[in-house]
C-alpha cells in the first residue's frame, strides 16, 4: 500500500513506442548457400553460418555453443516445416489472416510514427537538461530510511506502541501485524525524501531521530501508522548513466501526452454514453 503513497518522479514506466523492441528470431538468420551444411529439409539447406547467426542473435555464450548448436538446428528445421505447411494450407488467403495482417500494419504504422516523433523530442540534449534539473532538485535533499506498521484502527496502533515500549522488536511486530506489503520485510520501506510520501506520514517521520519511533499513532487515508526511522542522510544523486533510461521514459510519456492533447484540441470529437446519448460538455474544435 505504501507504494501507492510514493511519487517516484522518474519511475521506469515504458511507453509503447519506446518499449517495443525487435526480438531475435530464426527468420533473421540468413543462410549462406556456400557454407558448411548443418541440415537439409526437403532439399532446402540449413548452413552452419545460419545456425551461428541465430546463436549470435540470441547471445549464446561461447562455452554453450556446442550444446546449443543441435538445439538451434532442430528449431530451424521445425520453422521450415511449419513454413512449408502454412504455405501449402494457403493460410495467407484466409479472412482471419488478412484481418490480423491489417491490424499488424496499423499497429506498426502507429509505432513507427511515435518512434519518429519521439526522436525529435527525446534527444540527448533534452535528456541532459532533464538530468540537470533532477540533480538540482535532489542535491543535498534530506531523506530518511524508515520502517512502518500499518493498522486498521487507532487502538491496534496504540497496542503496537505499547508492545514496543515493553521491548518488542519493531521488525517482528511489522511481520505479525502490519497490513502493508512491506510487512514481509519487517516494515522496511527504504529511503524517501519528505515530498515523496503523503504529508501526514512524512511530517511524522522527519520529526523523528534515527532509532526512534512514533509515540502516537499517525493517521492517513490508508489507516494508522507506527513509524520507525532507521537512518537519515543527504540524498546521493545518481550518475546520468544510472537514470538515463528512466529519464527517457519520463520525457517520452510527457511528449506523447502533449501530442495527444494537441491532436485532441484540433479534432472534431463527439462522445456518446452507453445508451447512445450525446455526452454533454464535449468540446468540438477543429482547425
Amino acid at each position: 500500500m505504501l507504494a501507492q503513497i510514493g511519487k517516484t518522479g522518474f519511475a521506469a514506466m515504458a511507453i509503447v513506442a519506446m518499449a517495443m523492441m525487435a526480438v531475435p528470431t530464426l527468420a533473421q538468420a540468413k543462410a549462406d548457400d556456400n557454407g558448411t551444411v548443418a541440415a537439409i529439409v526437403n532439399g532446402d539447406k540449413i548452413t552452419k553460418s545460419q545456425v551461428e547467426n541465430v546463436m549470435k542473435l540470441n547471445n549464446v555464450k561461447e562455452e554453450d555453443e556446442a550444446k546449443a548448436y543441435p538445439v538451434i538446428v532442430d528449431e530451424i528445421i521445425n520453422e521450415k516445416l511449419i513454413d512449408a505447411a502454412a504455405e501449402k494450407a494457403d493460410v495467407q488467403k484466409s479472412p482471419e489472416f488478412q484481418q490480423r495482417l491489417q491490424e499488424a500494419k496499423e499497429q506498426l504504422v502507429k509505432q513507427m510514427y511515435l518512434e519518429s516523433y519521439l526522436k525529435t523530442k527525446v534527444d540527448d540534449k533534452a535528456v541532459k537538461a532533464e538530468y540537470e534539473k533532477f540533480k538540482k532538485d535532489n542535491k543535498g535533499k534530506e531523506e530518511v530510511h524508515a520502517r512502518h506498521i500499518l493498522l486498521k484502527t487507532e487502538d491496534e496502533a496504540k497496542k503496537v506502541i505499547k508492545d514496543l515500549n515493553d521491548g518488542a522488536k519493531f521488525e517482528d511486530l511489522a511481520k505479525e501485524r502490519s497490513s502493508d506489503p512491506s510487512a514481509a520485510k519487517g516494515g522496511d520501506i527504504g529511503w524517501f525524501a519528505k515530498d515523496e510520501l503523503i504529508p501526514a506520514f512524512s511530517d511524522a517521520a522527519f520529526k523523528l531521530k534515527p532509532g526512534s519511533y512514533t509515540k502516537e499513532p499517525v493517521k492517513s487515508q490508508f489507516g494508522w501508522h507506527v513509524i520507525l526511522v532507521v537512518e537519515k542522510r543527504d540524498r546521493v544523486v545518481p550518475d546520468l548513466k544510472d537514470v538515463e533510461g528512466a529519464i527517457r521514459n519520463k520525457l517520452g510519456q510527457e511528449a506523447v501526452k502533449k501530442l495527444l492533447a494537441n491532436l485532441t484540441a484540433k479534432a472534431d470529437i463527439k462522445r456518446f454514453d452507453i445508451d447512445g446519448k450525446p455526452v454533454s460538455g464535449d468540446a468540438t474544435s477543429k482547425d
